[in-house]
């Protein structure tokens, strides 16, 4: 007979293991877990801050705005003088669920934003729960597993980085659907499991860059336990064929218009030096059970930032990795010690943790400067902490599966020795968090921080030897499990790193008060000037983040805006930057040598908002004529003289604009004789038009502008951005979107 502390010999597969009772139950309790972190942030009235908000959001108002209005949402007019959303990552054009909502709802709210994010959490979680149900893990293990992906480390710190949160979320649910169509042979699941895999290749950033390595992986090792992996593979060609061919056709196209996009950005080589101010400081690590230990929930004091000049790429939020003292204490005295890390369920997540932690770490280890020079594709990106989302799935999967041995398994044999490895693995994490305290003074602070942190990991030890003395492990699993579940609640749920008050960005839902008087004279004056036929641009500068992307809610053509993609040639003699949120960030390069310039006045800049008088403005090459509408206390509006028309004929005749939307500007022509439609507005692959019904090329006309050539009389020219044309994804695959030629001098 095997006793409560005694291992079988041999692991078991856990692959083929069969479903075990109590799906519904898990899926509330995963639910419920889920449940409670969205109550409480709404029971604060707080919503997930600063980028979620400042610049994701703004676009999903925009998605929605543009749908509403009959149009489409590929080409966004009121950030940085335009951009191609059709190929921007942030846009969420490629976001079913997004879009769906979008489409009935043609202004969604803050708060509707944040549950649609968050409800990608929990499908991920319930597709990891799925995962862990089909390997025969007991429910408490599967719902443990859950709540450390929906809640824990990158996750709950990272809940801003709206696109690589919904990266993350996509990984599990391709996983389960691959399983589902390799062990099933089913086609229909095989369909499915693409155009996850193609959705999650679509988030176009480094977390989903990594999960879909993990994804591969993880397919491979479907494969391979299997008596004969060669005769299972053969057997499921055509499935994998399926599942293959679905990624491709759903993610192609979109990726190609990124690609293009890329070639004409602004986006600058990352160096290596660079990536490697976004590595991991060792002394984070012991946050993975020490919520508070540097400070993340009050006045952070550890690495990253300003305060770290090798460490500038990162921050309090980049470096949170908590996932709490249970799934910590697995790993450390179950697995490390226990060798449970090494066991066949274990051991592609044991192994993608550790090549997570290697990469996070950055300049303190070699791996990642050997990934950057040889893997495809590291070296567009320039922070290594990004690896953080691979290890909180890859932490959330190991818990799981420990959690499911214990129940099944019992203690490891040596049980005390396993649990010395695991009290040095913990204070080694501590005593390095506590060292680097020391040096600014908070090494007390780091140390009561560690006295609550170590006391959840007693109490769960002490429950888990009770349970394996008593034979009750399977109950000990689930009150451990509750430990964890309520320490994830209570440290991640609406804090300091993923919650801010809903007032504060109620500029970009329901603005009230002063917010309100400046938005109603921009309006104003906008109406104004759109009833007289112009379409005067905007720049906002200085008002706080809340309204660094506000003019996409709002439906103002702004000069500049919050996003880290902008067209190349625009940002080189425009130099808008995205610091707009501050005020005294604008550069004034000759190419734009003030407000007042010739390209100022091409780009039709008319409006100013600033948050404090024009005057004020630090860098200015000289104090242009303005005429104040509004002067403080919140906001300075001036309207600006001598912009140009949006469109013009020259050399001689009249333009006027009779229909615009986003993606489309009709132009009433009369010219005195052969002559260009000269229209205001970025020249970029994929606009094409038609002068009197027929197709018309579009050159360019300096330095930045679209122009069609007309014969003299009267005509009317459409303007229309049609990225999804043949044409221009064959000029993206060939490889023929570089920068647009110079035009003649003028």
């Amino acid at each position: 007979m095997t006793t409560a502390s005694a291992r079988p010999s041999g692991p078991r597969p856990e692959l083929a293991a069969p479903a075990p009772a109590g799906g519904p139950a898990i899926v509330f309790a995963v639910a419920a877990v889920w449940s409670l972190a969205v109550a409480r942030t709404i029971a604060v009235g707080t919503v997930v801050p600063w980028d979620s908000k400042n610049q994701v959001y703004a676009f999903f108002r925009f998605l929605a705005g543009a749908l509403a209005a009959g149009g489409t949402p590929f080409w966004n007019p009121y950030t940085y003088g335009g951009l191609p959303s059709v190929a921007d990552p942030q846009s969420l054009v490629w976001s079913p669920v997004f879009v769906a909502v979008a489409l009935v709802d043609p202004a969604p709210s803050l708060r509707a934003f944040d549950l649609l994010v968050s409800a990608h959490l929990l499908a991920g979680g319930l597709a990891l729960a799925a995962l862990g149900r089909r390997r025969g893990w007991p429910a408490a293990a599967c719902v443990l597993a859950a709540a450390v992906f929906i809640l824990g480390g990158a996750a709950a710190g990272r809940l801003q980085h709206t696109g690589m949160i919904l990266s993350y979320a996509q990984a599990p649910v391709a996983l389960l659907l691959i399983s589902l169509a390799l062990d099933r042979r089913s086609y229909l699941a095989a369909l499915a499991a693409g155009v996850a895999a193609a959705l999650l290749v679509l988030g176009r950033n480094q977390a989903a860059l990594l999960l879909c390595a993990v994804v591969a992986a993880a397919a491979v090792a479907m494969l391979a336990p299997a008596p004969r992996p060669l005769a299972r593979l053969r057997t499921r060609l055509g499935v994998l064929a399926t599942m293959a061919v679905t990624a491709v056709a759903v993610a192609a196209v979109p990726m190609l218009l990124t690609l293009q996009l890329a070639a004409l950005s602004n986006r600058p080589v990352v160096t290596l030096a660079d990536a490697l101010a976004g590595s991991l400081h060792p002394a984070n690590l012991a946050t993975l059970f020490a919520a508070d230990v540097l400070g993340s929930h009050g006045a952070y004091y550890g690495p990253g930032g300003t305060a770290s000049p090798d460490l500038f790429n990162t921050d309090d939020s980049f470096n949170y990795l908590f996932v709490g003292g249970v799934p910590m204490l697995l790993l450390a005295w179950l697995g490390l010690g226990g060798g449970g890390v090494l066991a066949r369920g274990a051991r592609l997540w044991s192994a993608a943790a550790a090549l997570a932690l290697l990469y996070m770490l950055g300049r303190f280890t070699p791996v990642f400067a050997l990934a950057f020079a040889h893997v495809p594709g590291v070296d567009l990106f320039r922070r290594p902490v990004d690896g953080s989302f691979v290890l909180t799935l890859a932490l959330a999967m190991l818990s799981g599966a420990l959690l499911a041995a214990y129940v099944r398994d019992g203690l490891p044999r040596r049980p005390w020795i396993a649990g010395a490895v695991a009290v040095a693995a913990l204070a080694g994490l501590a005593a390095v968090a506590v060292r680097f305290a020391q040096a600014s003074g908070h090494a007390g602070h780091a140390l009561a921080a560690l006295g609550p942190a170590f006391a959840v990991v007693l109490a769960a030890a002490t429950v888990l030897a009770l349970g394996a003395r008593a034979g009750r492990r399977d109950l000990a699993a689930a009150v451990v499990t509750a430990i964890a579940a309520a320490e994830l609640l209570g440290w991640n749920a609406a804090f300091r790193l993923n919650a801010e008050p809903r007032e504060a960005y109620a500029a970009l839902e329901a603005p009230a008060g002063a917010d309100a008087a400046v938005i109603a004279v921009v309006d104003r004056a906008l109406a104004a000037a759109h009833a007289a036929g112009d379409r005067p641009r905007v720049e906002v500068v200085g008002l706080g983040g809340a309204w660094q992307n506000l003019a996409m809610v709002r439906g103002w053509e702004a000069v500049n805006g919050y996003n880290p993609v902008r067209l190349g040639a625009y940002d080189r003699l425009v130099a808008p930057a995205e610091e707009n949120w501050r005020f005294g960030f604008r550069r004034f390069p000759e190419s734009f040598a003030g407000f007042d310039s010739p390209l100022a006045r091409e780009i039709g800049l008319g409006l100013l908002v600033l948050g404090a008088p024009l005057a004020t403005l630090p860098g200015q090459p000289h104090l242009p004529a303005a005429e104040p509408l509004l002067e403080g206390p919140r906001a300075w509006v001036y309207r600006l003289p001598g912009a140009r028309p949006r469109a013009e004929v020259r050399p001689a005749g009249a333009a006027r604009i009779t229909a615009w939307r986003p993606d489309r500007v009709a132009v009433a022509v009369e010219a005195d004789g052969p002559a260009t439609l000269v229209l205001h507005d970025l020249l970029y692959p994929g606009w094409v038009a038609e002068l009197d019904g027929a197709p018309a090329p579009i050159g360019p006309v300096a330095p930045l502008f679209r122009g069609v050539a007309v014969p003299a009389g009267r005509h009317a020219v459409v303007f229309r951005f049609a990225p999804l044309s043949t044409d221009n994804l064959l000029v993206a695959l060939k490889g023929l979107a570089g920068p647009a030629p110079a035009a003649p001098a003028r």
